[in-house]
């Protein structure tokens, strides 16, 4: 598995058929993992599972907590897969709220998060591609990041952001490089109409399939956020057989 350029060590393939690995462990469904040089990252765990689970990393925004996103997006994506939250920068006089560091900050948070969650959770993670999420301010992260390792993060979703930040450029990269599918989902009409140019460059090359959905709810992730978000995000994982699998 290669994030940005740096090889996670003992990404191996998965199981033999038959193999089954022993039940993940762990004193609740989420943990605090430490992240050399960053803050603890919060992960959501699959516990009980005895085969390698897939990845969803979700990118929080600005003045927010990663522990509020992976309660959320668990909530969202089901108990069965590993959900990654990286903290990001503490925000001075918020009250405890953090934010995101530069693009090259954020990008070295998360390939040390995987690190980490690699080296602590060894086989049960299954290998890339994974699931990323940029939730408000975190969506220009995401984009960013999909526009440099396309095949790793091959299913985006936009949520709550500003798709302006998928360029024309990044469009046919992630195109051309192993992409796969794109969610665009906003709460106003500035977001829409953005969100359908980027969808027109998206699908020129014929390889990714994109969404645009606007809801009228937001901007936070409070019930009504993500009953409307829940079907979508089930588009995105649409065709993997991992998340399938990873339900029953």
């Amino acid at each position: 598995m290669v994030i940005l350029g740096m090889s996670l060590p003992g990404c191996s393939p998965k199981p033999k058929r038959g193999h089954t690995l022993s039940p993940l462990a762990g004193s609740g469904w989420r943990t605090e993992l430490p992240v050399a040089g960053f803050a603890p990252a919060v992960v959501a765990l699959p516990l009980g599972a005895t085969s390698p689970r897939p990845i969803v990393i979700v990118i929080h925004g600005a003045r927010d907590r990663a522990e509020w996103q992976c309660g959320s997006f668990r909530g969202l994506f089901g108990p069965s897969v590993f959900i990654v939250c990286p903290q990001g920068v503490q925000v001075a006089g918020a009250g405890g709220l953090y934010g995101l560091g530069s693009f090259d900050d954020s990008s070295a948070e998360l390939r040390a998060a995987l690190a980490a969650l690699k080296a602590r959770y060894g086989k049960h993670v299954a290998p890339s591609p994974a699931v990323l999420v940029g939730y408000g301010e975190g969506a220009a992260v995401a984009a960013d990041l999909a526009r440099q390792e396309p095949s790793f993060f091959a299913r985006v979703a936009l949520v709550n952001g500003d798709p302006s930040m998928w360029s024309s450029s990044a469009a046919k990269i992630f195109n051309v490089r192993g992409g796969k599918r794109v969610l665009f989902f906003c709460t106003d009409r500035a977001c829409e109409d953005s969100a359908g140019q980027r969808a027109l460059w998206l699908n020129r090359g014929g390889g990714v399939t994109t969404k645009t959905v606007r809801a009228a709810v937001g901007p936070y992730l409070d019930e009504r956020f993500t009953a409307a978000l829940e079907p979508e995000l089930a588009w995105l994982v649409e065709g993997d057989a991992r998340f399938a699998k990873s339900r029953r």
